[in-house]
């Protein structure tokens, strides 16, 4: 039988919570006084969060915010960046260095065209400009407000854009730079074209739908000779091979065939239609598959693939007098009939191999998508999908072996979700070959998180074809080229694009497009050319927008400088990640980032993609509007999904978000209101914030605390412990989602154990007891050290409890979270990066090596605590277990326990009456 008690080993009170009835009671009680109420508010909301004026001592810090679109209305997507820049920032910030956070906007491009005109893109350029411009402006200035309501660390009246005159010079002097170093080629390329726009489009503008249907056709090609394989009595029949392809439509402008050198074929007869084919081995049997195929016999297999070597055919559709040739070519034979069309105006590995065999590279599809007149009469002007693709087929006739729908992966624009094509077009390209190796070697030394998303980069820049720079649009930023007319050859000309710029920085670029010649150009550039005003036309392509923001960080971050932190999704490793890594190694010989950050995608509760089809779209201003706009809820909700593949959110899960956020609060809320009477240690007072730092170092780095009891010491012990890995840990690696995960179990935790047990002593004890002073210093303590690490998540939440602290009757804060106490301390020089903050949060952890003992000891009394509790309300609920004085109730309470000698309530009571 074990005597023990509770009150005295752990708050000098009992765990147990009984029932006490008598008069005066309440009103001899210390009654705490809440700074804030329960619900939440939009007055909570702060606004008084500016940044920080730079200073001389502080380490810069800068994260470059990689310009969202100006076209429409933001959405959870966004919300999510701009909140994990701002948490980024504000967490450097906390650690006292000069942060730099300009917003930026992406305003031009073909979708804030298809937006501002509709299905009309026909009209005059100054038309579409004008009312582009309308729209980017107005999009623009929406999604400022929108953001507004997330509480950013950013001065609005300072951000950025691709319409600012100086962004649309440096991307004017960029293209002359690259020009200068040999990265540009103008040159006809095979490059992806979209039929609605008519317009060339890059791979990044590209998505994906695996629904797509094309037309699958085995189509027949005669050899002009039969092989030295066929048997002697089939000689004289016709020789066909089989090809395959799923665009008909390319057929047109076939230059060679190509098979596999190493590749078994074997010939069958047709004996139906008196003819041979010739066919892989390996698609024999599937030829049962194909409708009217089942007369086919094997009669010979050909030695090796080689022998097809130079074989000449005829052309399926055109009848020249032109021959074409069999070639061959290492290609993996997994599916198909071992032989490959090749259409050099029409693919890029054609496109690459007809480069390299000298074929002729002739386009026979139009910039409208439709065929031209060499094409055919009966081709000429049909579009080449579907009207175009069915008139071939009926131009193949009996050459036509089996067609049927076929189901697979296909490129679609993403901005117009219409599929593309590829087509031979005559463009501004990077050459990305000379930039493969440098922009390896920069990403080397570029910092990734999470860390196992570091490869993904590499496919981008190793796989990456020439990036098509130019673009057949209208809003954007003109290419200052001018071009001879007749040839259209490009006279690129450094100092006359120099000029241009200089001109674009002054007064826009409304000029090239309605300005004539003979006044734009100058006289000296028509003497060094020899060239004449009537000589000469003004290139109409504009620049991609993705090499405009890819250059965002030459126009906004200062001469010379990196930008520490690039944060965006998964999709810009092929966005704006690569092109401004490119760019950056391609003008300067580095990465513009040390660091790249990404998260993952926003989708439902499901994990489906927010769609108005589906009606499962949530704005960021449904959300706020279920917290009475609190801010910190959406931000929360931001950190917790962290750098998740996928964040997903409901309506359900956002309340969740808010009870939990409410918990945190509640908990400030408790602590505050028992610090209204507070006043420090006699050792506090006059000091200054350097002095109390220093005194509540010295003490915390006793071992254990002077005065603190194993409860005081646990609850410290657990903050501390929290405090370091938040501030050195999961902050700096960017594990946000991790701090929330820990921050619940932790108010859990603290209010389950250590606020429940301290009660007795806030609400009791005389108001100046040394007792209940501890306890107000303990709780002081945990205010300032959770309102400094949860600060660059929860600015509003920060913000309300330092001006509640600003209101006791003491006001010697430790830390301040305001703007003005920031600007005072950053301007300070201070011997090392750390602030003082985390010099003393590394404190609170420095005398934990007792920590799990005494933590685990307290769960397992407070454990015990919960079962004497349960027994006591049901033995004695309402029968006082004592009469005595107001002033210490329940102060005698013994607890008598039968144990076995190793039962862990036992030694853990044991050991904490050891440490009392």
């Amino acid at each position: 039988m074990l005597h023990f008690s509770l009150s005295r080993h752990f708050t000098r009170r009992p765990f147990c919570s009984v029932n006490c009835r008598f008069a005066g009671y309440k009103s001899s009680l210390n009654n705490p006084v809440f700074p804030y109420g329960i619900s939440l508010s939009s007055q909570q909301q702060s606004r008084s969060l500016l940044p920080c004026s730079k200073s001389e001592h502080s380490e810069q810090f800068i994260l470059h915010d990689g310009p969202p679109y100006a076209n429409g209305e933001i959405h959870l997507g966004h919300a999510l960046n701009k909140i994990l820049k701002d948490i980024t920032v504000r967490f450097e910030k906390l650690r006292g260095k000069d942060c730099s956070f300009i917003p930026g906007w992406d305003c031009h491009g073909l979708p804030i065209e298809l937006s501002a005109m509709g299905v009309d893109l026909s009209l005059p350029p100054n038309q579409i400009r004008s009312a582009s411009l309308t729209w980017a402006t107005k999009c623009m200035q929406s999604q400022r407000l929108a953001f507004g309501e997330f509480n950013l660390l950013v001065d609005w009246s300072s951000v950025y854009s691709t319409l600012d005159l100086s962004y649309q010079s440096v991307v004017l002097k960029a293209f002359r730079d690259l020009c200068l170093k040999g990265y540009l080629v103008r040159e006809p390329k095979p490059v992806y074209w979209s039929p609605r726009t008519n317009c060339a489009i890059s791979e990044s503008e590209l998505e994906y739908n695996s629904e797509h249907e094309s037309v699958s056709l085995y189509f027949l090609v005669k050899l002009h000779c039969s092989l030295l394989s066929t048997p002697d009595r089939f000689r004289f029949y016709p020789t066909f091979i089989v090809v395959w392809t799923t665009t008909p439509w390319t057929i047109v402008a076939n230059e060679a065939i190509v098979f596999n050198p190493s590749e078994r074929y074997s010939i069958l007869l047709d004996e139906t239609n008196k003819r041979l084919l010739v066919v892989s081995a390996a698609f024999v049997d599937f030829l049962s598959f194909l409708g009217g195929c089942r007369s086919y016999r094997r009669i010979a297999d050909l030695p090796t693939g080689a022998v097809l070597q130079d074989c000449a055919y005829a052309h399926p559709l055109r009848s020249s007098s032109g021959k074409y040739f069999l070639r061959a070519a290492d290609f993996v034979v997994n599916k198909g009939t071992g032989f490959v069309h090749v259409a050099p105006a029409h693919g890029r590995d054609d496109f690459d191999f007809a480069k390299r065999h000298n074929l002729p590279l002739k386009n026979y599809v139009d910039e409208k998508a439709c065929f031209t007149k060499d094409a055919g009469q009966e081709l000429a002007g049909l579009s080449v999908q579907p009207e175009g693709t069915a008139a071939i087929i009926k131009l193949l006739g009996e050459h036509v072996l089996s067609t049927k729908k076929m189901r697979h992966s296909f490129p679609y624009e993403w901005r117009t979700n219409k599929p593309v094509i590829t087509r031979l077009s005559e463009q501004w390209f990077i050459d990305t070959d000379k930039l493969c190796e440098p922009a390896k070697m920069a990403y080397a030394t570029v910092k990734v998180f999470p860390p196992d998303l570091k490869s993904c980069m590499i496919p981008f820049i190793e796989n990456r074809p020439f990036w098509c720079i130019s673009r057949q649009r209208i809003w954007g930023v003109p290419i200052p080229v001018l071009y001879r007319k007749g040839t259209l050859s490009p006279i690129v000309d450094p100092e006359f694009i120099t000029s241009i710029a200089d001109r674009v920085s002054a007064e826009g670029s409304e000029f090239w497009w309605s300005e004539p010649i003979d006044t734009m150009v100058p006289k000296s550039f028509l003497n060094k050319w020899s060239l004449s005003p009537k000589e000469i036309v003004k290139g109409t392509d504009i620049f991609d927008v993705w090499f405009e923001s890819g250059l965002s960080w030459r126009a906004v971050l200062p001469i010379d400088c990196v930008a520490d932190v690039y944060l965006e999704g998964y999709d810009q490793f092929r966005g704006w990640f690569s092109s401004s890594l490119l760019l950056g190694v391609a003008l300067t010989g580095q990465a513009p980032f040390k660091t790249l950050v990404v998260h993952g995608f926003t989708t439902d509760a499901e994990g489906r993609k927010m769609s108005k089809s589906l009606g499962n779209v949530l704005a960021p201003k449904d959300l706020l509007k279920l917290t009475d706009n609190c801010s910190d809820v959406l931000r929360r909700w931001a950190a917790a999904s962290g750098l998740s593949t996928h964040s997903s959110v409901s309506t359900k899960e956002f309340i969740d978000h808010a009870t939990s956020y409410k918990k945190l609060r509640n908990a400030f809320r408790f602590m505050l209101g028992n610090l209204h009477d507070f006043t420090p240690d006699a050792a506090f007072s006059g000091t200054t914030a350097d002095d109390l730092f220093h005194f509540l170092l010295g003490r915390l780095r006793t071992k254990p605390p002077v005065n603190f009891c194993v409860l005081d010491t646990w609850a410290l012990c657990l903050v501390g412990t929290f405090m370091d890995s938040v501030l050195n840990s999961y902050f700096p690696n960017f594990k946000f989602e991790t701090i929330i995960a820990e921050l619940d179990r932790l108010v859990s935790r603290l209010s389950a154990t250590y606020f429940n047990s301290v009660k007795d002593s806030l609400y009791c004890d005389p108001a100046r007891s040394s007792r209940r002073q501890l306890v107000q210093n303990v709780l002081w303590l945990l205010v300032e050290s959770l309102k400094i690490s949860l600060v660059p998540i929860f600015p509003t939440l920060a913000e309300e409890v330092e001006l509640s602290q600003k209101s006791l009757s003491c006001t010697a804060g430790l830390f301040s979270t305001l703007e003005a106490d920031l600007l005072h301390r950053v301007s300070r020089p201070r011997p090392s990066g750390l602030s003082q903050a985390f010099e003393l949060l590394r404190a609170l952890s420095s005398w934990t090596s007792q920590g799990t003992e005494i933590m685990t000891a307290v769960s397992i009394a407070n454990h015990l605590r919960h079962e004497l509790c349960i027994r006591q309300r049901t033995a004695e609920a309402e029968r006082p277990l004592w009469p005595g004085p107001v002033t210490s109730p329940l102060s005698r309470l013994h607890i008598s326990l039968q144990a076995h000698p190793d039962d862990p309530a036992l030694k853990a009571l044991q050991w904490l009456e050891k440490e009392s």
